[in-house]
């Protein structure tokens, strides 16, 4: 029995001849196009090929439809995102005034009771707007908590929070971010744009990405990063949407010293342009860059207040003098200023002076020299920074872990 096919005729045939042309076209430009790009959306190059030429003409109208959306380095800006021009020194606005000692974010009573001694416990925050705010405290005081809280990621069991600017101008950054790893740096970023500043336009992300040392490697995939590049994508993923409240995590823990001192010098750049609140348990990183600082210990803010103001408060700070002349007369000269603790000699050109603050010592040691006609070889400050504060004070609270580090 033979099977008989019906082939068009000839009219049908010469009435789908258009149709097939502009099929073979599209893909034919979807292809070149898919060659000229430097990437391809969420899968290899390879990929998108395949469909396209198998899946005529649906697979080239999948392949341009999917390259629009996602609005790649090549179709928009990729040749100048790599030549782009030194970028600023902070990718943030003008500064922004604002009311003398106004609060940005506030917490009164706020408790998060995980069991066992873990959480939250009366936590009453103030943030005063535009300021950098380190949050400092061992491993598990409480930090990644409170930001979480703050972000709205978790539920407090009690307490109230103010946060004087909209959910859309709030941005986080978490310890350890994660993105799809085929995804280069500039789609992450672009993609975060999208949700949360589609206005701003792609120069945003060239912005984020050049303030946070990522320009070079915007076509890499992510998912060769090393955990300090994926750190600072997370960074810039937070910047692009120009947050007035940025929310940071322990921004520095994954890199180098060379990245913790970039990455530092930029959330200090933001200092009256946005609010910071970032978590550190490094405190060198704290005393460089915040201005207030809120020290956390078993889930209790023990501290808040001016990082100058730490120190003053529990510290006696001390320096060390070496001198030229009668020591023993310049050590009496000391003693006799109602500021200083104590001035001890420790050997024939040393004293050792100790002061009640650290302002009547920076403001008292020169006049005091001056007047008794001594020679200064040198003037070295003993334990006046945040470590030693820290120590200082929780020194009476036991339940407070000493495992901060003390990076210089």
């Amino acid at each position: 029995m033979g099977v008989s096919v019906n082939m068009p005729s000839g009219s049908t045939a010469l009435a789908l001849l258009p149709l097939a042309v502009l099929a073979l076209g599209l893909m034919a430009y979807a292809l070149v196009h898919l060659v000229r790009a430097p990437s391809a959306p969420y899968v290899p190059k390879w990929v998108w090929a395949v469909v396209i030429v198998i899946s005529v003409p649906w697979g080239a109208l999948a392949y341009l439809l999917v390259r629009g959306r996602s609005q790649t380095v090549a179709d928009t800006s990729g040749p100048a995102l790599r030549a782009a021009p030194e970028p600023p020194a902070s990718p943030v606005p003008a500064v922004r005034p604002r009311a003398a000692d106004a609060v940005l974010v506030s917490t009164v009573g706020l408790t998060r009771d995980y069991g066992a001694g873990a959480g939250l416990f009366g936590v009453d925050l103030r943030v005063p707007e535009g300021a950098v705010y380190g949050l400092v405290g061992p491993n598990g005081a409480g930090k990644s908590t409170l930001l979480s809280i703050l972000s709205g990621l978790r539920r407090a069991d009690s307490g109230t929070i103010a946060v004087g600017v909209p959910r859309t101008s709030v941005a986080v950054c978490p310890d350890v971010p994660e993105f799809e790893p085929w995804l280069t740096a500039a789609e992450v970023v672009d993609l975060a744009r999208q949700y949360v500043a589609p206005a701003l336009g792609f120069d945003a992300v060239r912005e984020a990405l050049s303030a946070t040392g990522l320009n070079d490697v915007a076509d890499r995939r992510v998912g060769a990063f090393s955990r300090g590049m994926t750190q600072r994508l997370g960074l810039a993923a937070a910047l692009v949407g120009d947050p007035r409240l940025l929310l940071l995590d322990e921004p520095t823990a994954a890199l180098d010293p060379a990245g913790r001192a970039e990455i530092l010098d930029l959330v200090g750049g933001m200092r009256g342009r946005r609010t910071v609140v970032f978590s550190s348990h490094i405190l060198a990183d704290v005393q460089r860059v915040a201005d207030t600082v809120g020290v956390l210990g078993a889930g209790r803010l023990l501290y808040q207040g001016s990082t100058r103001g730490l120190i003053d408060e529990h510290l006696q700070p001390t320096w060390s003098l070496r001198l030229t002349g009668s020591v023993e007369r310049i050590a009496d000269a000391f003693r006799a200023q109602p500021w200083v603790v104590r001035a001890d000699l420790i050997d024939r050109d040393r004293i050792q002076l100790t002061a009640d603050t650290v302002a009547h010592g920076e403001r008292g040691i020169a006049p005091v020299l001056a007047a008794s006609d001594a020679g200064l070889i040198s003037c070295e400050p003993l334990a006046a920074d945040l470590e030693s504060a820290f120590l200082a004070l929780t020194a009476n609270s036991p339940a407070v872990p000493q495992t901060l580090e003390m990076q210089r």
